[in-house]
C-alpha cells in the first residue's frame, strides 16, 4: 500500500510540475525585469485573477472535457505500476475544477520571480496536494475522522475569491504604473482595497449573504475570529488613503504623488530620468551623483522608498547627493536608454540597483538589490563624507 500511494502521489506531483517546468523553460532564467514589468504580462496575470475570483465566487465553473477524462479513467483502470500512476494523473485532471483558481493564480504570481520559481511552486503546490493521500494510505483509520463536505468549503471558496480579487489589483496596478496612465492611484487603489477585503470580513460575520452563509446559522470563533480580522484589516488601509506610511504594504500599493520623499521639513528631491542633468549638477555642485535604477512595477524598489530612504539616518546620508532616479521597466524610450545605461556601465539590469558615481559618471560604489539592514545601505553611502 505505501508503493502504491507513493506512485499515485507520484501521478500528481508529475502533472503539477509538469507545467511549472514548462514555465520555466519556455521563459528561460533571464529576463526577470522585463517579463516582471511587462504590461502584457501584468496584464494576462490580472485577467487570470480576475477570471479565477469569478469562478470561486460562483460565475462559472472551470472543467475539462469529459472524453479526455473518460479515456484516462479506463487506462487508470489497468492495475500495476502503470495504472497507479496515471490514477493520480487523472485525480490532478478531475480535481483542476476545485484546484485550478489556486494552480492559476500560483503560476501566474510565479511568473513575476522568472529562473526556476515557477517550477518549483508548482512543486510545492503539487507534493501539498498529494501528501495527504499518501498519509492516508499509512494511517487508513483517520479518514473517518476528515471533516465532511459542507458550507465551511463554499466559505473558503468566497474568501478566496476576494483575495485573488484584491491580487489582481495590484497587477493590474503594474499595467497602469508601468504604462503611466495613473488612473488607479493610491487613492483609489487603497480604497478598493477597503471594499475587497471587507467584503470577506462582513460575508463571514453573517452581513453579506452569499453561497455557504445561511439566515439561521450560528456564527462560531471560527468565523467570528477571521472576519474580524478581515474587518480590521480594511480599516487599516483607511490612513494610507491620506497620505501616512503603511510599512510593508507600501511595497505593494502605488506611492504617494508628492515631488518629494523624506520625513523631514525638507523632503528629498530626485531627478527623474536625467543622468545627464544630474552629471552636470554634480559638476557645478561638487558633489557625487546617487544613481537609483528603478522600476515603476518593481515592490522592493517601492519597499526600499518606503522604508529604507525616510530613515532620519539614511535620509541625513541621502542629503550630500545629487539624487537620480532611471526607470528601467516604463513602455517609453527613457526607460529603454536607462536599462542600457545600466547594462552598460554596470552589466546588469537587476532591479533595485544603486550606483554612486562622480561627475564624469565612474562608479565609487555599489549595491545591489533590497537590504532591510540600514547599517549596511549607510556603510554604502559613506563616500559622499570624504567628498
Amino acid at each position: 500500500s505505501v508503493t502504491q500511494a507513493l506512485i499515485f502521489s507520484f501521478g500528481i506531483v508529475v502533472l503539477f510540475t509538469a507545467l511549472g517546468g514548462a514555465a520555466t523553460v519556455l521563459l528561460g532564467p533571464f529576463g526577470v525585469v522585463q517579463l516582471g514589468s511587462s504590461p502584457w504580462v501584468n496584464g494576462f496575470i490580472a485577467l487570470v485573477f480576475f477570471v479565477f475570483g469569478l469562478s470561486l465566487l460562483g460565475a462559472f465553473e472551470i472543467t475539462l472535457p469529459s472524453g479526455l477524462l473518460t479515456r484516462l479513467d479506463r487506462a487508470s483502470g489497468r492495475g500495476g505500476v502503470l495504472g497507479t500512476l496515471i490514477m493520480g494523473l487523472t485525480f490532478s485532471l478531475t480535481s483542476f475544477a476545485c484546484v485550478g483558481p489556486l494552480v492559476g493564480t500560483l503560476l501566474a504570481a510565479s511568473v513575476q520571480g522568472g529562473g526556476l520559481q515557477p517550477f518549483l511552486g508548482m512543486a510545492a503546490f503539487a507534493a501539498g496536494l498529494a501528501s495527504p493521500f499518501f498519509l492516508l494510505a499509512l494511517f487508513p483509520s483517520y479518514l473517518q475522522r476528515l471533516p465532511k463536505s459542507g458550507d465551511w468549503m463554499s466559505r473558503v471558496k468566497v474568501v478566496l475569491a476576494f483575495v485573488i480579487l484584491a491580487a489582481m489589483m495590484k497587477y493590474a496596478s503594474n499595467v497602469d504604473q508601468v504604462m503611466q496612465w495613473n488612473f488607479l492611484t493610491r487613492e483609489r487603489f487603497l480604497a478598493a482595497w477597503m471594499v475587497l477585503f471587507a467584503l470577506p470580513g462582513l460575508y463571514l460575520l453573517g452581513w453579506l449573504r452569499l453561497e455557504g452563509v445561511r439566515p439561521d446559522d450560528t456564527i462560531g470563533w471560527v468565523r467570528l475570529l477571521p472576519g474580524a480580522l478581515f474587518l480590521a484589516f480594511s480599516l487599516s488601509l483607511l490612513p494610507g488613503i491620506f497620505g501616512a506610511g503603511l510599512g510593508e504594504l507600501d511595497a505593494y500599493v502605488p506611492a504617494p504623488a508628492t515631488a518629494g520623499r523624506g520625513s523631514g521639513p525638507e523632503k528629498l528631491v530626485w531627478m527623474k530620468n536625467q543622468y545627464a542633468e544630474a552629471l552636470d549638477r554634480a559638476r557645478a555642485e561638487n558633489k557625487l551623483v546617487l544613481l537609483s535604477f528603478t522600476g515603476y512595477a518593481c515592490t522592493n524598489c517601492h519597499w526600499m522608498k518606503a522604508n529604507m530612504f525616510p530613515r532620519p539616518e539614511i535620509e541625513a546620508a541621502l542629503k550630500n547627493y545629487i539624487l537620480v532616479e532611471l526607470y528601467t521597466d516604463g513602455a517609453d524610450e527613457a526607460s529603454r536608454q536607462n536599462q542600457q545605461l545600466q547594462e552598460r556601465n554596470f552589466s546588469t539590469v537587476a532591479i533595485p540597483y544603486y550606483a554612486i558615481v562622480d561627475a564624469d559618471g565612474k562608479a565609487r560604489a555599489v549595491f545591489a538589490g533590497l537590504t532591510r539592514d540600514p547599517d549596511r545601505f549607510l556603510a554604502f553611502l559613506k563616500p559622499a563624507a570624504g567628498n
